[in-house]
């Protein structure tokens, strides 16, 4: 079997994925909701909700099925053999030349599917409050900073490849300078990331409009909440979500040691103070979060991703130059293509990846039940299920999905057992 297909075989793993998942979402749907969740749909709510999730099955299995032949034209065809005839084999411009390609033809390809989820299937179902021409602009904004954040991404990792073997001296270096290496190499892409993950806040402030929240009694009694916190929000501020959907959220935006709290205009307009105070004071229990066995954990993968770079550069790394080596000689370059190489690794990672993925699911949910625990503990417990149940038959969300999918994929818990797990913050708060 060639790597040109073990690679594609492990980029077709999603779609594969996405089939099976398909299907044992379609026999979950077909059981009756557990009693927590049975009061959040009328009949004909219901309905609306499996029709609505009917019809966007196509448009994702399509954007699915374009996302895989993709792949497949850039491992099988010569596509990379022609980004170094562009580039004349320069890794930069090869970083450059594969990032537009591989942006702007599926953004064009993309772009009427997004449109028609948009205004056929969300405008269908009262979704939807985009104009065409903010639709437009989001998108672009959305594509042209995704693009600028991949190249970004891909000229640091080409820079890093370029210069690793002489930085380690053919990967031959004493342990300790192997080290040292390997912290700096990681300082520069955590600030790269930082500043990355700054651009995207710039991005999502060209999108919405930020406004201070109000002076008055709110306020306070948000103030009030996240009293405690170990570190200060600096802002909290109310954004237009009404311009684009009827979405209805709040969220804290964590920068190093920066804090804000964001709400949908939706929220403040459409909810009693009692229900928007119940979801902040989820944020709140988000903010007073101390690190626990798991973050622990977390940290002790990471530390044992530096030994793994400290050995390939101290005696190990032959092993990266094998595997570039072979890259060339499968797709019959003559110079290293950053963007190729990183892709491989990336598509060889995915069952390591799939798992990691797995871990900081359960980890995000464990942090969710926690923040509810603060809600229950200020008093919001039934004021947060009421605003939970609320949020999911105005934006017709699937309130009980597999127990299997929700441990694989969900980040948040899903409702009946978020519900049940108040329930039960409720009764012990009660009985201390």
């Amino acid at each position: 079997m060639t790597l040109r297909v073990i690679l594609f075989l492990l980029a077709s793993l999603p779609f594969v994925y996405d089939l099976i998942s398909l299907s044992i979402i379609d026999r979950k749907r077909r059981e009756p909701l557990p009693e927590e969740v049975r009061d959040v749909y009328t009949k004909e709510r219901w309905q609306q909700f499996v029709s609505y999730k009917h019809d966007l099955r196509m448009p994702h299995i399509l954007l699915q099925c374009i996302e895989l032949l993709t792949d497949a034209i850039v491992i099988f065809s010569p596509f990379y053999s022609f980004i170094e005839r562009l580039s004349h084999g320069n890794p930069y411009g090869a970083v450059i030349w594969t990032s537009v390609i591989l942006t702007v033809i599926p953004c064009l390809v993309n772009m009427p599917i997004y449109h028609y989820i948009t205004f056929g299937i969300r405008e269908k179902y009262g979704l939807n409050r985009f104009t065409k021409a903010e639709f437009r602009k989001d998108r672009l904004i959305e594509e042209g900073g995704s693009f600028l954040l991949n190249t970004a991404l891909y000229l640091l990792f080409a820079f890093a490849l370029v210069h690793i073997y002489s930085w380690t001296n053919g990967f031959s270096l004493p342990f300790g300078h192997a080290a040292l290496l390997t912290v700096g190499i990681l300082v520069v892409f955590y600030s790269a990331v930082l500043g990355l993950s700054w651009l995207s806040w710039r991005m999502m402030r060209m999108q919405y409009t930020f406004t201070p929240l109000e002076e008055g009694d709110l306020k306070e009694k948000i103030l009030t909440l996240i009293k405690g916190s170990k570190k200060k929000v600096r802002k909290i501020e109310v954004y237009n979500e009404s311009k684009k959907s009827t979405t209805k959220n709040a969220f804290v935006l964590k920068i190093l040691n920066y804090r804000s709290i964001g709400i949908a205009d939706n929220f403040l307009n459409e909810n009693s103070e009692e229900e928007l105070l119940a979801v902040l004071s989820h944020e709140a229990g988000h903010l007073k979060h101390k690190p626990d066995l798991r973050n622990w954990i977390n940290w002790g993968l990471l530390g044992a991703g530096v030994i793994v770079l400290i050995l390939l550069f101290s005696n190990h790394g032959s092993i990266l130059v094998q595997m570039e080596e072979q890259l060339e000689r499968s797709f019959h370059l003559t110079a290293m293509n950053p963007v190729l190489t990183v892709t491989a690794v990336l598509w060889l990672l995915k069952p390591l990846g799939f798992c990691f993925s797995v871990w900081r699911n359960y980890v995000s949910r464990c942090e969710e039940y926690e923040a509810d625990r603060n809600a229950v503990k200020e008093g919001y417990g039934e004021a947060l299920i009421r605003t939970f149940k609320e949020i999911s038959t105005d934006e017709l969300v699937d309130v009980n999905p597999s127990t299997i999918i929700e441990f694989i994929e969900y980040d948040h818990p899903g409702m009946a057992h978020r519900i049940q797990a108040i329930h039960a913050a409720e009764a012990a708060t009660a009985s201390s």
